[in-house]
Formats: structure tokens, sequence, C-alpha cells
């Protein structure tokens, strides 16, 4: 890694550092419980941005345990001989040329996780607020298009038959973050910074989506939005996962769940049974 890429992440983790620290005071709002999504979610960015962190700066330091421990001035804290032998393989594995790759893959990651705290947040939140009447219709939503399209051109018996292979329990995650987001009670100016958050989310679901197919988008795509100007092609390889894309959107995950909460108009606890299990620091 050159002088000048070394620097850029460098600025990057400390930016990213910052944004933990703003996720440590927003997680701690007395208005809701410790338990409560609305709190949760920016615990669990925290967690997010920590395995990130400790990823992309991992690489460094295991280069300079390779020789302390090849040489044995380290075998003093580390007496089982097993743990030797394995921590005496770090350096090897993490040399110039390969920790580009490994910094690639904790880029992945942080997509994925990123999304995953945002999805299950969303879900949460859309199973609490959602009556049953919109819910039922959310569930419906495919079988009516299609119904009003073949209504009077087929039979009824027919009918039935595709409502049974339509009609499933499965909402999906873009149809529960726009029933939340139009749940939200907001100012009329306020409109356009909820069409910047819905472009962002168009974006990055398939951002996130692209890694499944080896970065190759299954089809084009073009977004123009706050953080950029992103063009994919269909079966080309994308290289969207800069530091700064990947600031940018971590930014914009916690400006989006400040903004959420802020306008939910929501009374008591909506409750994420994973902070039982997940701590933040």
């Amino acid at each position: 890694m050159s002088k000048t890429e070394n620097t850029d992440l460098v600025l990057h983790l400390q930016s990213i550092w910052k944004e933990k620290e703003r996720c440590r005071s927003l997680k701690s709002s007395e208005t809701f419980t410790s338990n409560d999504v609305r709190n949760t979610c920016f615990s669990q960015i925290m967690n997010v941005i920590n395995d990130y962190y400790l990823g992309m700066i991992g690489p460094y330091f295991m280069q300079r345990l390779d020789r302390p421990f090849r040489d044995g001035l380290l075998r003093p804290y580390f007496p089982a001989f097993n743990e030797n032998e394995l921590y005496s393989n770090l350096g090897f594995l993490c040399e110039n040329h390969y920790i580009k790759t490994w910094h690639d893959l904790k880029k992945a990651g942080i997509v994925f996780s990123m999304w995953i705290v945002f999805e299950d947040s969303i879900d949460i939140i859309f199973n609490k607020i959602i009556s049953k009447d919109n819910l039922n219709n959310n569930k419906l939503g495919q079988f009516n298009k299609i119904k009003k399209l073949l209504e009077g051109k087929i039979s009824e018996v027919d009918l039935e038959i595709i409502k049974s292979k339509l009609q499933s329990d499965y909402i999906g995650i873009n149809n529960k973050y726009n029933y939340v987001l139009t749940s939200l009670k907001i100012e009329k100016s306020e409109d356009i910074k909820l069409k910047q958050y819905r472009e962002f989310l168009q974006f990055f679901n398939i951002l996130r989506n692209t890694l499944h197919t080896n970065s190759r988008p299954i089809k084009d795509y073009h977004f123009k939005i706050s953080i950029g100007d992103f063009k994919f092609e269909k079966d080309k390889h994308i290289d969207f996962f800069s530091l700064n894309v990947l600031y940018e959107s971590l930014v914009m995950f916690i400006d989006i769940f400040d903004f959420i909460r802020s306008k939910l108009n929501f009374d008591g606890e909506i409750y994420n049974s994973a902070t039982l299990i997940n701590g933040s620091y």
C-alpha cells in the first residue's frame, strides 16, 4: 500500500470512528428504553463499525507481530506451544500483496452488515406499527396487481389457483421501509430529504445485491443520488466499494434511523430482542 493510500485509510477510519461516537450518543436517548429498536439500531451500527475498523487495521498489527513471534520475543506472553505456532503465521498472511484482498473482503462485509442492521430494524418497526388490514393488503399486493389484469378473462376457479400460488406472508424489505417512511409525520419542507433517503436505499439495496453475483449486476441501473452518480451495467464488474462511498453510506444510514425515530408517531416500546446478546462499546 502506497503512502497516499495509507494516509487515505487513516483519515477514513478517523471519520468512521467519529460516526461511531455519534451513534454512542444517539443510542442513549432517554425518550426510549434501552431495548427499544430506536436505540438499539445505533448500538448495532456501533458493532458494525467496530468489526470494520478492527478488520481494516488488523493486517498492520499482524505484520508487526510476525518478526517478534518468529524471534521468540513474544513467546513468554503466549506460553502454550500451539498459541505460538498459530500466531507466528500472522505476518505471512498479511504481506503487502494480500492486504488489498483483505480490505476488499472487509468492505464487502460492512455493506452486508449495514443492510442487515437496517433490514432487521425496519422489520421490527414495520411489524409493530402496521395495522392488521394494512398487513393483509401488503401480503396480497402482488396478487391484487395480477388480478386486475386478469379479472374477467379467466374463471373464478383459476383466479383462486393463482391466488393460492401468489399469496404469501412474505413482504419485501422495499415495501416495509416504504410503508415506514410513508407513516412518518413530516413537514412539507422535508419531502426532499425523504426522497433522497428513498433513492439512497434503492441504490444501496442494488449495491448489496451485486455481492451475490460477484459484483456484476444482473441488469442495468443508474442512480444519481446525493452521495454520487452510479451506473450499473449488466454483467460488468462494478467497483463502487470505495472508502468514500462506504463512509457516506454509513452516515446516510445513521441519518435515516435518526430521522425515522424523530418522526415516527408511535407511543410505547418497540422491543428488539437482539439487545439481549448485542452490546456495543
